[in-house]
């Protein structure tokens, strides 16, 4: 009976919005992680593959996505969300160490719903998530 207790006390514990980070840097990934996990479902992905296989399996409501990896980098893994009509939805904010004029032009043409400097203080970086899902609403 417990079982059966348990999974209806989740039923209707209000669901967390998922979140999935997706970078290269385990020390980043964890980082955000640790700084997400208590308002949000955080899935971790070290490539762009395990990425898109995180899609297929658990669709999230936002990914934060490395654009600097190796063998499928975030312009990669980006193009294939937006090509798959069941994911094209899926918003996406890319996670970079580079801010330089010529990447940032590069990221905003990719028309990625927004971008988060690696840089930025994590405060600041859970604040642009918190106000983002606060305006989805």
């Amino acid at each position: 009976m417990t079982e059966v207790e348990e999974y209806l006390r989740k039923r209707e514990e209000p669901t967390k919005p998922k979140v999935l980070v997706v970078d290269d840097s385990i020390t980043v990934r964890q980082m955000i992680k640790n700084l997400l996990d208590e308002r949000y479902d955080v899935t971790l992905a070290s490539s762009g593959t395990a990425a898109i296989r995180c899609l297929v399996l658990d669709r999230p409501d936002l990914v934060l996505l490395d654009y600097e990896m190796p063998v499928c980098d975030g312009k990669q893994v980006l193009e294939v969300i937006r090509s798959e009509k069941s994911f094209a939805g899926i918003p996406v904010f890319f996670l970079t160490g580079r801010t330089d004029p010529e990447t940032v032009k590069k990221l905003v043409s990719l028309k990625p719903n927004g971008y988060l400097a690696k840089y930025l203080k994590p405060e600041e970086i859970k604040k642009k998530i918190d106000t983002y899902f606060e305006q989805k609403k």
